[in-house]
């Protein structure tokens, strides 16, 4: 395909329409002007009768597969043709009629075919070809799903009088769909189908035709289309544009703090197997959620694979996602969804980010922090903007928010949020939440839903299941060496007893690989039936001379608030808890490579994981369950309960892993070496998470009680521990920098009388140090130390 030269010439851009007319003819093998569906379609003077038109092909091909069920291939087409009419050719659109004209000859006479035109008649010769092949469905759904998707987000190039630039533009992308549709065609017409629909994106050069639009996508998603657009028609210079939007970014993602979902989501799509979910995707159950809205609660039991189905790419609909996550504090409640809801949809939209500056502004420039109820007032205002295409918003794994604690508990207030929202009954919102079966969400997401999938009653989980474990059996690098035999015993034990658990099927192949292929019928025979009995095998597989070290980084995942870096994690294992209420750190006990450290001790239930930011992705690896069933199974009474000692050692109480973790982060805060600077301190791998973290384990239940003598030294102004964790800390102390203050704004009461009755001068001294030194620039300043009853 010829590209778009800089050139402001007409006749260039006229050229290169003729160009893709002569090319999708040679591609096709039939004439876009010559067509009869062409001649039809260049008749209509309506969108209503060029609908009409391709309806009837619709119907044709439904007709051909003997299925007239799918409703979906009507709105799919009709959908793309409507937004490219109203486009166009609309009465308000600053792009009528800019899209140019092809000169068709005809002997004497001349007739001039309007582009967009040409874009019809060429789904209308797709179709004609494509209605005598039954397993072209899919592929078909898919494609106009994909150009509907994109063209969606073209009311951009409407709003202001065109440019040569934007004529441009606007040429590419009929040259770039015309080509999409001739690939297409041409596929189709040689019989290069596959059985599902997705499997076309993956042939040769309609994979590049395709891959060309989706890219537009991406980019509209971030809005920098969006943006560069917009210079090239306001004129504002793109630099300065771009300072100031990173800046906005910047200034409300340090002020909401928002939970980063891209690690978790990363993980879910590397999860994801290719070929399978097509049964929910392709579904009645979804299409209807997407064209009407409301709520779609997908549930099923622990390990059916709930987060990685719903992964699906949004198009030119804004998406935004959360996954609430049992090992990360901040992705455990309404406040940290709401904030990362806010943050994500900001930039996927003008209006969205209007919405979320004002708001900036009226907390004083992020100087106050938002309440609840204001989070929760602004995704209205972002969910209530007019005329918006849909949202889509995804709330994974609801049931790992705990309902153990608080009044309402945390799980209460997302089951409150997400119900707020489905009341407002709005026509583009679309939520979907994927939870288990439990009593407290069903009696909640029961009566608010409009569609419902249950993983445990669905055949084509089960297929899915089936697709795995034969794709992995034929390809994996050990599984894939076996004998026709043997892969086809662990085929079957595996689909007989995976009872729809991807995870359960998961955790068996790890098993499995560690086997000679004439040994395989004995494994086979000791598979556990449950996944509590596959994590009992791992945790029997735990060197037994290490096993007080597994359970210490068992202990530290379970109540970590939030995922380790792994350098963190390692650094418990360099700790002597025997060496009094504050545990030594040992530096020559800390392990060279981190990594190997933490694998080497309870490798088969952990998982380590790449840390995504906002920015991007970083170098630090972060140390997670495998699943959250592994969290549970480790707390669990079941496991406390297990018939043999050697396993049953490895349950994990709350309280006694809260107290080791404080006892820990104390130990690292009250380093006692006088030489260790405050940078040097910073350098420590544990000295961050102490610094933010030890007071969340100290403050549960009984924990502070058993740590009294390390928290008094760390608040002593007498010593320079409290200075240290200050500086480590240095955006958590922003308003509070008295340690009396801190001690009471964390309620720790024998800590503040510590220090009103034991250094209550030494106090008054290190604050009026303080004072002295922050009013220094100011000039000479006289400040009184006399006692005050407080101090008494």
């Amino acid at each position: 395909m010829s590209s778009i030269t800089d050139t402001s010439d007409s006749s260039t851009l006229q050229s290169l329409l003729d160009d893709a007319v002569n090319q999708y003819q040679a591609k096709v093998g039939a004439s876009l002007i010559e067509h009869q569906l062409a001649i039809r379609l260049r008749s209509c003077d309506d969108i209503e009768s060029i609908n009409q038109v391709l309806e009837d092909q619709v119907q044709a091909f439904r007709k051909s597969l003997g299925n007239d069920r799918h409703p979906k291939m009507t709105k799919s087409i009709l959908r793309t043709v409507n937004v490219l009419h109203t486009v166009f050719t609309g009465s308000g659109t600053a792009l009528r009629g800019l899209q140019g004209a092809i000169q068709a000859g005809h002997g004497v006479a001349s007739v001039s075919i309007p582009s967009i035109k040409l874009v019809f008649s060429a789904i209308g010769i797709l179709l004609a070809a494509v209605k005598d092949v039954n397993a072209s469905y899919d592929i078909l759904f898919e494609l106009f799903d994909s150009l509907g998707n994109f063209v969606q987000r073209l009311d951009i190039y409407t709003q202001a009088s065109p440019t040569t630039a934007v004529r441009k533009v606007v040429v590419k992308i009929i040259i770039e769909m015309l080509s999409t549709l001739a690939l297409a065609t041409k596929q189709i017409k040689q019989g290069r189908l596959k059985k599902f629909g997705l499997k076309l994106f993956g042939e040769n050069k309609v994979e590049e035709a395709l891959k060309k639009l989706d890219k537009l996508i991406q980019e509209e998603n971030t809005s920098r289309l969006e943006q560069n657009t917009r210079v090239i028609m306001g004129g504002e210079t793109s630099h300065a544009k771009k300072e100031k939007a990173d800046q906005m970014r910047r200034d409300l993602q340090h002020w909401l703090s928002p939970p980063n979902p891209s690690k978790n989501h990363n993980t879910a799509c590397a999860a994801r197997h290719d070929g399978t979910t097509t049964w929910l995707t392709q579904s009645d159950t979804l299409v209807n959620w997407q064209s009407s809205g409301s709520l779609l609660w997908v549930c099923g039991k622990p390990g059916a694979g709930k987060t990685v189905l719903c992964m699906r790419k949004s198009g030119s609909a804004s998406l935004a996602f959360f996954y609430c996550e049992f090992g990360d504090d901040e992705k455990k409640n309404s406040r940290g969804l709401m904030s990362s809801l806010l943050f994500q949809l900001h930039d996927q939209s003008q209006s969205y980010s209007e919405i979320l500056s004002k708001f900036y502004s009226e907390h004083r420039n992020g100087s106050q922090d938002p309440s609840d109820a204001a989070l929760a007032r602004c995704l209205n205002d972002i969910f209530r903007c007019a005329e918006q295409p849909p949202i889509y918003v995804i709330v994974d794994a609801l049931d790992e928010c705990p309902k153990a604690y608080g009044t309402p508990t945390p799980r209460g207030k997302v089951l409150k949020l997400v119900e707020e929202l489905v009341c407002l009954n709005l026509p583009n919102l679309r939520i979907c939440v994927t939870s288990r079966p439990e009593t407290d969400i069903g009696a909640v997401l029961n009566r608010l839903k409009s569609h419902f999938v249950s993983l445990d009653e669905e055949g084509g989980q089960r297929q899915d299941i089936e697709a795995y474990v034969r794709s992995v059996v034929d390809s994996d690098l050990v599984i894939g060496t076996w004998g026709e035999e043997e892969k086809t015993l662990v085929t079957g034990a595996l689909l007989k007893k995976g009872d729809r658990m991807f995870k359960w099927v998961s955790c068996q192949f790890d098993f499995l690989r560690r086997y000679p292929p004439e040994r395989i019928r004995r494994a086979l025979e000791e598979l556990p039936d449950t996944l509590d009995g596959t994590y009992e095998r791992s945790l029997r597989d735990i060197d037994e001379a290490i096993w007080d070290y597994a359970h210490r980084l068992f202990q530290c995942m379970v109540v970590a608030s939030r995922p380790f870096h792994v350098e963190e994690l390692a650094e418990f294992l360099a700790f002597d808890f025997e060496a009094g209420e504050i545990p030594k750190l040992v530096e020559d006990r800390r392990r060279k490579d981190p990594i190997q450290a933490v694998l080497t001790t309870c490798s088969s239930l952990i998982t380590i994981a790449q840390e995504h930011r906002w920015n991007g992705p970083s170098d630090s690896k972060l140390v997670q369950f495998s699943h959250f069933s592994v969290k549970e199974f480790l707390m669990s009474g079941r496991l406390a309960a297990a018939q043999m000692p050697t396993i049953r050692r490895y349950n994990v109480l709350t309280t006694p892993a809260h107290t080791m973790v404080a006892k820990a982060c104390l130990g690292t805060l009250l380093h006692p070496d006088e030489k260790l600077t405050d940078d040097s301190l910073k350098e420590l791998p544990l000295a961050q998470y102490a610094a933010r973290h030890w007071v969340d384990h100290a403050l549960f239940e009984n924990v502070s009680v058993t740590v009294q003598e390390g928290m008094k030294r760390l608040f002593d102004p007498t010593t320079r521990h409290f200075g240290a964790w200050r500086n480590v800390n240095v955006y958590h102390f922003r308003t509070i920098q008295l340690p009396l203050h801190l001690a009471v704004h964390y309620g720790l009461c024998d800590i503040a009388e510590f220090l009103i009755v034991q250094r209550a001068q030494n106090l008054l001294q290190w604050a009026t140090g303080r004072l002295r030194n922050f009013f220094s620039s100011t000039g000479p300043i006289q400040i009184h130390a006399t006692t005050t009853p407080a101090f008494h």
